[in-house]
């Protein structure tokens, strides 16, 4: 397993840019039928020479994936001029971040949910480690950061079943202090990994 220095966590930004897509060249994802476009941030921190991304639970409240960990995001409105804008407003609105705390480094390529409701623009920025998180409780149980190094801990994998019946699948899981990444967000967590010289943590 490859882990990451302080020198080269601060050496992740410039690489990610070379190899993300700039925003002003990133296309509208192609949408399915019924498919509708969302975008999210990919929370990266720096603290003490040590990287880490920030995901949320949403609350069980909301009406899709309510208890599930994710990035902070949503569906692009109108009223957004680009997957940037949705990814941005609906990190302020989510857990507080405002979108002058945050350099954007690029896009990863837009990605599907499993039930191909939405194509997801996955839009990666660096944090200021001071920011002050403000969870809106009405969508959002908890926001936490987890280190590069768990994400890439082979002790830390797990499967979660799911599904109804005799339709129930198995998909790769990473757990952290309680809390369960898989499907979406782990593929774009796996992504970034791949991206910044880490391990797949689908692999294993």
């Amino acid at each position: 397993m490859r882990t990451m220095t302080g020198q080269s966590a601060q050496g992740l930004p410039g690489r990610l840019r070379r190899l993300l897509l700039r925003p002003e060249h990133g296309k509208p994802p192609s949408l399915g039928p019924g498919e509708q476009e969302a975008a999210v941030l990919v929370p990266l921190f720096i603290r003490d020479g040590q990287l880490s991304l920030l995901y949320l639970r949403r609350s069980e409240s909301v009406s899709r994936y309510g208890g599930q960990v994710a990035f902070p995001g949503g569906r692009v409105e109108p009223s957004d001029p680009s997957p940037v804008a949705a990814a941005l407003r609906e990190a302020r609105e989510e857990v507080g971040i405002e979108p002058a705390c945050v350099e954007v480094l690029g896009l990863m390529p837009a990605a599907h949910t499993s039930a191909r409701s939405f194509a997801v623009t996955p839009v990666v920025g660096l944090v200021r480690s001071d920011v002050t998180l403000r969870l809106d409780r009405r969508e959002v149980a908890q926001a936490f950061e987890v280190p590069f190094a768990a994400l890439t801990d082979p002790a830390r994998r797990t499967v979660v079943r799911w599904g109804d019946g005799d339709a129930i699948r198995e998909f790769p899981a990473i757990r952290y202090r309680g809390e369960v990444i898989w499907g979406l967000t782990l593929r774009l967590t796996a992504d970034l990994l791949a991206m910044a010289g880490a391990e797949d943590p689908k692999k294993g």
